[in-house]
């Protein structure tokens, strides 16, 4: 029997799932909590001559509950100087920083949702591979049932980071 269908479903499993997690971090469910700003770090990426082209600002945070938290992101309001307090919304899932709010001005900050997408579209594009193999198989009806233990087996250990 042909087990390529099965390692193109682990595969497509895995992906899916970290997609999944990689968008309830960047827009799933916060909860709101009081911060410090540690360090800043301003930097070009990637460098260039043009004036702010590229600059991204980088936040290191210290919650209340003395969490260290990283934001960073390009909004001219990520110009925090050292130990300005601030109001901080964290995914629920992930524990990353989605949001900053200082004085009453919210600024979101970059998160994963671009990973979110490019796993989730490498993760269908292997299922629908998967799906093709099995229906190329001899025996279709067993192959559906290996890629669907694949996938299983491909959503599991990913799990663990919930």
């Amino acid at each position: 029997m042909d087990v390529r269908p099965a390692l193109w479903a682990v595969v497509a499993g895995a992906a899916l799932t970290l997609g999944m997690f990689w968008l309830l971090e960047s827009v799933g469910p916060v909860e709101r909590e009081e911060a410090t700003v540690e360090a800043t770090d301003p930097r070009q990426w990637p460098v260039s001559d043009e004036p702010g082209a590229g600059e991204t600002r980088h936040l290191v945070l210290r919650t209340a509950s003395g969490e260290r938290l990283e934001a960073w992101g390009k909004d001219r309001h990520l110009g925090l100087s050292q130990g300005t307090w601030l109001q901080v919304e964290i995914s629920v899932v992930g524990r990353e920083v989605q949001a900053i709010e200082v004085h009453g001005r919210r600024t979101t900050v970059d998160s994963g949702g671009l990973g979110a997408f490019v796993a989730g579209l490498v993760g269908f594009g292997m299922l629908v591979t998967a799906g093709a193999a099995a229906v190329e198989t001899d025996r279709p009806a067993l192959a559906g049932l290996t890629v669907l233990a694949g996938l299983a087996a491909g959503v599991a250990p990913v799990l663990l980071l919930f």
